[in-house]
């Protein structure tokens, strides 16, 4: 037995047309060649080889490995054949961590009784899966390998090119996994961290097994729904309030929202659409947030990592002011209609809206090298079980003692900006946003920690304040482009302040609805 220790990165492919399988040849020579020409520049020692390498994934028909979390396959290397089993691991930030087995056989369909008994929860299971198995999958491709001598540690470098395949069919793969054979993580870190400047990469969240399964049932990806509320904290409420430290908390918060950063991403590539942007926008925030949330407790080192999410920050501003303009520019929008009075205020929403970087340039950027770096800082942070290198010492205390100061803090700023009267215009409430918008992602991050139906009730009217200052934001945008036209229509001046000074009634409703709710996290 060995774990499989890996960094997983996918290779940007322009040929590849929603994961259709389009071997690129130009590609896989050019990544070879900027491989080679990096670890040559860097007087790194390497060895590299060409396999053409065949596996066929096993099951059973109910799928009865894969609800075991296991991977079964038999690989042909040059007509050496190798029976694999990989059990339950780990991912994190596209780093896989995987028990695996392998075992040299001389035929092409498994056998279970040459893996090690211990493995399994019930030996007679081990019988009744042999008996039941069918293959299900394939995976073909070349496989270029630089085994590199880098620091104190000896990694494998592969580059995969080929297919996946499932009766007709079929999905790419093109890919580069960083292994370590012997060293340690760092050395895997710093050497990734090399490709980064030569190769565009994003991380993969996904094995080529899990890729096939999805091939294999033959039915449409599921879009999995973001969760953007820590709620997998690993202790009970009594332990946090006892045990579990801030800076225990913090590690995991930045585990949990790398691993939402990255999906929002792989979301974004598979349908470049604007709401799909603003997913990987809020990830960014919360991680930054993060970081400002235990601000006191951190050290330098991820203090830099803050600079470094503030840029990517507002590099995406544009994000939210590109989707009031969409949704004000869809025809079947809340305020369309009214628009099509100005033919010239439409006019000008659609060169406002092409000022927006286009799509080829967003995914350029989510596969930069500082934004694969940004990333890998994140993850060494993600992975590091000890906080000992990322929180001060001395300013430890329980994580539930600090998410109490940390949500009574947040919502005192709220409340102390706010007018103690009527809202009585946009000016005077917009500034709420920034505050508001702190004081949830505070939410997001310690909330779950208590009460779940009372966490709910209070957060409800708070929500409903954001959701309508974001539509004041975009009656706003409506009044910046009238003033920049000659004569605007006086329908849409009056109706635009008409609709202002509703908003502005319902936004004081729900004002005094939320100051009259009493917080959870001191029931």
């Amino acid at each position: 037995m060995s774990t499989e220790i890996e960094l997983k990165y996918l290779v940007l492919n322009e040929k590849e047309s929603n994961g259709t399988a389009l071997i690129d040849e130009n590609l896989s020579e050019n990544v070879s060649t900027k491989i080679c020409n990096l670890l040559n520049k860097e007087l790194i020692s390497f060895d590299h080889q060409i396999k053409q390498l065949g596996n066929c994934y096993f099951d059973t028909p109910e799928l009865g490995l894969r609800k075991l979390d296991m991977g079964l396959r038999i690989r042909n290397d040059n007509n050496r054949l190798e029976q694999t089993i990989k059990t339950a691991g780990v991912v994190i930030g596209g780093l896989h961590q995987r028990p695996e087995y392998n075992v040299e056989v001389e035929q092409e369909f498994p056998e279970l009784t040459l893996f090690p008994e211990n493995i399994w929860p019930e030996q007679q299971l081990v019988q009744q899966l042999q008996s039941q198995l069918i293959p299900l999958f394939n995976t073909d491709f070349t496989r270029q390998i630089w085994l590199v001598n880098f620091e104190s540690s000896v990694v494998e470098i592969a580059f995969d090119q080929g297919e996946i395949t499932s009766a007709d069919e079929s999905i790419a793969i093109c890919e580069i996994e960083l292994e370590i054979i012997s060293g340690s993580t760092s050395d895997l870190f710093l050497l990734a961290s090399l490709l980064f400047n030569t190769l565009k990469l994003r991380p993969g969240m996904e094995s080529k097994a899990k890729r096939g399964y999805q091939l294999f049932s033959n039915k449409p990806k599921k879009i999995k729904s973001l969760d953007f509320e820590i709620t997998n904290y690993p202790t009970s409420k009594k332990q946090a309030e006892q045990y579990i430290s801030s800076g225990a908390g913090f590690v995991h918060g930045v585990a949990t929202y790398l691993q939402v950063l990255q999906l929002a991403i792989e979301q974004y590539i598979h349908s470049p659409q604007l709401n799909k942007l603003a997913d990987v926008v809020k990830a960014l925030r919360l991680l930054r947030h993060g970081f400002w949330l235990f601000e006191s407790q951190l050290t330098a080192s991820c203090i830099e990592i803050r600079k470094d999410l503030s840029h990517f920050m507002q590099l995406f501003a544009w994000v939210e002011n590109a989707i009031y303009l969409q949704e004000l520019m869809n025809k079947t929008g809340n305020y369309r209609k009214k628009l099509e009075y100005s033919e010239q205020l439409i006019t000008q929403l659609k060169l406002e809206k092409r000022r927006f970087p286009d799509v080829e340039m967003i995914v350029e950027l989510l596969h930069s090298e500082r934004f694969n770096c940004l990333q890998l800082k994140l993850l060494k942070l993600a992975v590091n079980h000890s906080p000992a290198e990322t929180v001060k010492s001395n300013e430890e205390i329980s994580l539930a003692s600090f998410a109490k100061e940390k949500l009574s803090f947040s919502l005192t700023n709220v409340i102390d900006i706010m007018p103690k009267k009527s809202i009585i215009d946009a000016e005077q409430a917009l500034p709420l946003r920034k505050l508001l918008r702190r004081s949830l992602l505070t939410g997001y991050w310690l909330g779950s920690l208590f009460d779940r139906e009372k966490r709910q009730q209070f957060r409800m009217p708070w929500l409903d304040i954001e959701q309508g200052l974001s539509e004041l934001q975009s009656l706003w945008i409506i009044k910046q482009q009238l003033e920049k036209l000659a004569q605007p229509a006086d329908k849409i001046v009056k109706w635009q302040h008409n609709k202002v000074d509703n908003l502005l009634l319902a936004l004081e409703h729900s004002k005094q609805v939320a100051l009259s709710k009493k917080v959870y996290w001191h029931a």
